[in-house]
């Protein structure tokens, strides 16, 4: 193998590591964490993982008598909607701080 050939194979296998423990960090940093957003009224919260799913649901048993049922299946949706958008601004947000700029696509919308 030339001395170049084994340079160049070094360093991307440095490059190859680093994005592997760059992933392993990511994916223990993100683990466990819970999002959480209220629809405007505070009528509900929910809470997403990481990966947009809903983990969590709490009704403001206050309110929640005095709304029509319309009222509240929009309240949850937009508070899913919300919660689910800031999952990925979270992701993205980390995967930025593991795996650096160049690694994300930019998109979080």
């Amino acid at each position: 193998m030339a001395e170049g050939t084994g340079r160049s194979f070094a360093a991307l296998r440095a490059k190859v590591d680093q994005v592997d423990n760059g992933l392993f960090a990511l994916r223990g940093d993100l683990a466990d964490r819970v999002v959480t957003a209220r629809d405007d009224g505070d009528l509900v919260e929910i809470g997403v993982s990481s990966t947009g799913e809903v983990v969590e649901v709490a009704v403001n048993a206050a309110l929640v008598g005095h709304v029509a049922p319309a009222a509240l299946a929009d309240a949850v949706l937009r508070a899913a909607r919300r919660a689910q958008q800031e999952a990925r601004r979270l992701v993205a947000d980390r995967t930025t701080y593991h795996l650096g700029a160049s690694t994300t696509s930019g998109d979080t919308a």
